[in-house]
């Protein structure tokens, strides 16, 4: 029994894997007072531990907390123990989500693949025919661009991450919808075109995944498929490579 633990920047996503089936999946907030949450699993026989990390002070101490907790000392999956073709200029700065991304990916299809994975940042994960990793593109993910806006824009209130009937708002509330929602679709739409566009591949797929990939998929123009929990995927096959 596999557990697997995605630490993101707002969110730690984890899941339990047993006899080739994801058995339970779990979010809870990305920091140091929610580490404690994962005792909620301890009623599972839990074997192994397998951790991918962008949160540099998180990582040891969830591994610290699990080693004293399940007594399993965790895999820390990085570009050394991936066992994934990163053709960019320094694959020791491709974060571990986008290495499990790739990883999953590459399992799940055999023609090149760009992953779109909405989160705090929304990245762009490029593998191209001879499943390498090649790289992509980092933006600003939704809630962070929408978040820089409250913060700069004294008068305007945060709002509830809805994607509204039209482009056009009527008070406030759907303006603001409309601008972060409608806007964060176009450039994912845009910037999945152009990458497209510059790969020049007669067959590839288009994943999107993410924390905010549920609320955005039915929305994108661009043919894809959405994989919600694709990250733990490519920690679970990672760790069954080593």
């Amino acid at each position: 029994m596999l557990l697997a633990i995605d630490i993101g920047n707002s969110n730690v996503t984890y899941g339990i894997f047993d006899k080739n089936k994801w058995i339970s999946f779990y979010r809870i907030e990305s920091n140091i007072n929610s580490v404690e949450k994962l005792l909620n699993i301890k009623k599972y026989n839990i074997k192994n531990i397998a951790i991918s990390s962008v949160v540099p002070e998180l990582t040891s101490l969830y591994s610290d907390f699990l080693y004293q907790s399940y007594n399993i000392k965790p895999l820390i999956i990085n570009h050394k123990n991936a066992k994934i073709l990163l053709n960019v200029d320094s694959p020791n700065e491709v974060g571990s989500d986008r290495i499990c991304n790739a990883a999953a990916a590459i399992k799940l299809f055999d023609t090149p693949t760009i992953i779109g994975d909405i989160g705090s940042a929304t990245n762009y994960d490029v593998i191209d025919e001879n499943k390498a990793f090649i790289g992509g593109s980092i933006a600003p993910g939704l809630e962070t661009a929408a978040k820089h806006l409250f913060e700069k824009a004294a008068l305007l209130e945060e709002i509830a991450f809805t994607v509204p009937k039209l482009a056009i708002g009527k008070n406030t509330k759907t303006n603001l919808q409309s601008g972060i929602m409608f806007g964060a679709i176009d450039v994912i739409d845009g910037m999945l075109n152009r990458i497209i566009k510059e790969s020049d591949w007669n067959k590839f797929n288009i994943i999107i995944t993410g924390g905010f990939g549920k609320l955005i998929s039915p929305h994108l123009k661009t043919k894809h498929q959405l994989i919600s929990n694709l990250t733990l995927e490519g920690i679970r096959i990672i760790y069954n490579q080593q």
